[in-house]
């Protein structure tokens, strides 16, 4: 039996009000995968901008006027 056929096994037996449940965590579960694409891009877009070459910065490089 696949899990496929054993989710459906159990959600027959289930009330609505429990097969709701099953699907909004499952809703969840897809949505957490999908964020953590998003995050796996925005880390690697990261990298790709500010790599190793970045030169470190100090306390006298920051402006304190901003007019100029």
């Amino acid at each position: 039996m696949t899990v496929h056929e054993a989710i459906e096994l159990l959600l027959q037996e289930m009330p609505e009000d429990r097969q709701r449940q099953v699907l909004e965590f499952a809703q969840f579960v897809a949505w957490k995968e999908d964020a953590e694409a998003w995050r796996a891009f925005g880390r690697s877009q990261f990298a790709k901008a500010y790599g190793p070459d970045e030169p470190e910065y100090t306390e006298a490089d920051i402006r304190t006027d901003l007019s100029s």
